[in-house]
Order: C-alpha cells, then structure tokens, then sequence
C-alpha cells in the first residue's frame, strides 16, 4: 500500500489504522498541597474596627480610628494620600500632608487608635478632605502604584533588633523599612454617602517579615476554627459518629474531622487534610464549594503544645489570612 496522501497524513497521522483511538483530552494537572510557613506577626490591625470619625467644629477633619492587638512594644504612624515604593522597601511617601508623629504603644491587646482622650494626637492625625477630590478619596480600583487616602502602619523592633539595641525612635516616619523592624500596613480608601459622611474601606493588609514583604488574603471558614464562637445547637440531630466538638468545624467531605485545608485561589478552607490528598488522587480539579478550578491547596497545620505550655497562634489562624511573597 502506497503512502497516503498529504492532506490525509496531516488530518489523522500515520498513526491510524485497525482499532486505533483518537485520544481524548489531556487528563487535569492535580493540585498540589503546600505546607505553610508560620510567621509570628506582632501586630495586627482589626480591619472591622476601622472607621473615619468627624471632628466636632472642624468640618472638613475626619480622623481615623481602629483596634489592633501588640506581643511586642510598637507605633502607630497614619499617612494620607501616600504612595508605597515596593523597591525602596516599602518606604512611604506623601503629597500635601505630613505623617503626624510615631504613637508608642506597650504590648497588649483591644489598644485603640487614637489614645482615649488624646485631642491633640487625633488632630495630628487627621485627615483634611478638602485638600483632595472626591475621585481621589473614593477610587475602589486602585493599583499599587496609586496613592492610597489612608495608610496605616504598625511596626515593632525584632528580637533580633531589640538584642542589638534599636529602637522605633530612631526611623524616620514612612522610611525604607528596616530588616530589624516588622511591621503590618493597611491600605484604606474612603466612602461618601448619600447624607456627606464619610466610611472607611480596607483595600488590603501587607507585613513584612525579615525582609521580605507579604501581602495578607482573607481565608474563608478559618474563624470557625480558630477564633470564631461555636455554632449554636439546632434541633436536628447529628449523623451517627458526630462528635459536637466538631461542630460548625468539620471538612466538608467526610463530615469526620476538622477541616485544614483551604483551596487556592478561591480561599475556601473546607477540607481535611486526608480528603485534600484523595481529591488530588482522584484528580478532581474544583472546589467543593464554589467549584472554582483549583490551583493549589494550601495545608495549615497548627502545631501541638506541649504539657503546661501555652500555644500560640500562628498569624493565618488569628487574623484568618493567607500570606503570599510580594
């Protein structure tokens, strides 16, 4: 038999022939589980508590206030309108206001910003809204390249930096970050309603951590397992094998234990460990929840305290976040 002809050779191969099969599609990559890395973070803004407050015969004045918990000694220092140079170490700059003075805070937890009763250091902080545009304050779509109507950052002195004798005095405010300073910054534009009053909008969170700058990602059902209230008992009666302790907790699979495991990039933290390997075997490619393709699952494995031994929080389990490199 003769070699077929081009246009044949081109559309099917030489490769046809008796009880030959066109092969079907590319079977899915599996997601590949990653086990995290535990960062301690010092500090922490509650991005719920933050809000824009008018000051009372100083109407174009509002000043931003907030919760946020410290392990270690820190400062607070606000900017407004400020761009990031992401290659100057995360340095901040300004364009028509001045970043008012470093606030000094011990450690503890529920500190507020501005101190209680500190008129002058709320001032200092204020933000004037008729030095900007509307469209300056209000712009949902910023990049990072933009300048940002509020920026808050809380930074603390490393144990390393402490053993060396530094201290948060010594920055300048917005400067290039040192690798002895850690810090978290939070990003916020502003809301006007209807009635002209003004609300806060977090836009996002960065740390940076020896170093290395990290940006912070909500992770959805963590707070379930880490921080937030169990469930309230319903009438319906649990499967059998149902342990209560599991309640409001469990992976969203086999029901039988709790979940560790969120999916990527949808951020949905509803599987066990075992079941996420099973999917990953089986080559399943979606979501339990959301069916959103899976490009990774991320594995958060708290660790074990030893006996009389308090454990501690890793930074994705207090905050419910998830950390990537920038």
């Amino acid at each position: 038999m003769g070699r077929p002809a081009p246009w044949v050779a081109s559309k099917l191969g030489y490769r046809q022939g008796p009880g030959y099969r066109q092969p079907g599609p590319p079977a899915p990559q599996a997601s590949q589980l990653q086990q995290t890395k535990t960062i301690r973070n010092q500090v922490n803004l509650k991005k719920p508590t933050l809000r824009v407050v008018p000051r009372a015969g100083e109407g174009s004045l509002i000043t931003p206030t907030f919760k946020f918990d410290a392990s270690a000694p820190c400062s607070v220092t606000v900017f407004f309108m400020a761009k990031e140079e992401s290659d100057k170490a995360c340095r901040l700059t300004t364009q028509k206001q001045e970043a008012g003075s470093r606030v000094l805070y011990e450690k503890g937890l529920g500190h507020m910003f501005p101190p209680p009763g500190d008129e002058e250091c709320a001032k200092a902080h204020s933000l004037d809204v008729d030095l900007y545009t509307t469209a300056e304050l209000t712009n949902l779509s910023l990049s990072k390249t933009d300048a940002v109507p509020i920026v808050i950052r809380l930074e603390t002195v490393t144990d390393k930096g402490v053993q060396e004798g530094h201290k948060l005095g010594e920055l300048e405010p917005g400067c290039a970050t040192p690798t002895w300073v850690q810090s978290q910054t939070t990003y916020a534009c502003l809301v006007k309603d209807e009635d002209g009053t003004w609300e806060a909008r977090p836009i996002r969170q960065k740390i940076w951590v020896e170093n290395v700058s990290y940006e912070l990602q909500e992770i959805y059902g963590i707070q379930d397992i880490y921080g937030g209230d169990k469930k309230e008992k319903g009438a319906m009666p649990n499967p059998a094998g149902y342990s209560e302790d599991l309640e409001g907790r469990e992976c969203v699979i086999c029901l039988a234990a709790v979940r560790d495991t969120t999916v990527l990039p949808c951020r949905h933290m509803c599987m066990c460990e075992q079941c996420a390997r099973e999917l990953q075997r089986q080559q399943v490619s979606r979501c339990p929840i959301c069916r959103d393709v899976i490009e990774s699952l991320l594995h958060i494995k708290r660790p074990e305290k030893k006996a009389g031994e308090k454990k501690e929080e890793t930074l994705a389990e207090k905050t419910g976040t998830a950390i990537s490199a920038k």
